[in-house]
């Protein structure tokens, strides 16, 4: 699942244009927290495009073993040695 852009309002902008983050939002269910993405990527350490996606593919292969889409490593090689 690829995350959306979505467009912040603009006193938010402004707000992270100063200090680049993280500020807390407030929301209709709860607070969130938001900075700039170069200030994120400062915060984990990633350098580059490349260590960027590697973290968003952790994170996915992450989200589908909380949901139960996983396959037993025997299996897989059973597939595999099947063709």
């Amino acid at each position: 699942m690829e995350t959306p852009h979505l467009p912040i309002g603009p006193d938010a902008e402004n707000l992270l244009q100063q200090h680049g983050g993280p500020i807390i939002l407030p929301g209709q269910q709860g607070d969130y927290v938001v900075m700039r993405s170069d200030v994120y990527d400062a915060i984990l350490g990633v350098a580059s495009d490349d260590e960027a996606e590697t973290i968003a593919s952790v994170r996915r292969g992450l989200a589908d073993m909380e949901t139960g889409r996983m396959r037993d490593l025997d299996e897989v090689f059973g597939d595999l040695d099947s063709e």
